[in-house]
């Protein structure tokens, strides 16, 4: 949004120039001859920040949708999911083909995981020798 502003600066600093210099034409009468040119700019400018508004504001639109087509797929996925589940068994291999992860059980830690680990003693420095 600044960036935008600072475009629009630029193109009101452009009108302000050919302004001025046709207002004082008898000083700096050599440089009208880029006035045309510089208010010519300045519509294009202006239409063209016009053209890109409208863009911005359907993009915006586009994306809005897309989000709600987004979360529409999903929820119709969470469905299928469970269906698939339901008709299978969730412990079944044929849910891999769905993309469904089939539930082969919580992995437990093994009898020596849960054991506090072996502390061996500490030798005696070499000083002590």
């Amino acid at each position: 949004m600044a960036e935008e502003r600072l475009y629009m600066n630029a193109v009101n600093g452009w009108d302000q120039m050919a302004t001025a210099v046709t207002a004082n034409n008898q000083q700096v009468g050599h440089l009208e001859v880029s006035v045309p040119k510089l208010r010519e700019r300045s519509q294009r400018a202006r239409s063209l920040y016009v053209q890109y508004a409208a863009m911005k504001a359907a993009k915006q639109a586009v994306w809005k949708e897309l989000q709600q087509v987004l979360e529409e797929g999903d929820a119709e996925m969470r469905y299928l999911k469970e269906g698939v589940k339901a008709h299978y068994g969730k412990r079944n291999e044929k849910l891999v083909e769905f993309g469904v992860p089939p539930f082969r059980g919580i992995k437990r830690k093994s009898a020596q995981d849960s054991t506090a680990p072996d502390i061996s003693p500490a030798s005696a420095p070499d000083s002590a020798k």
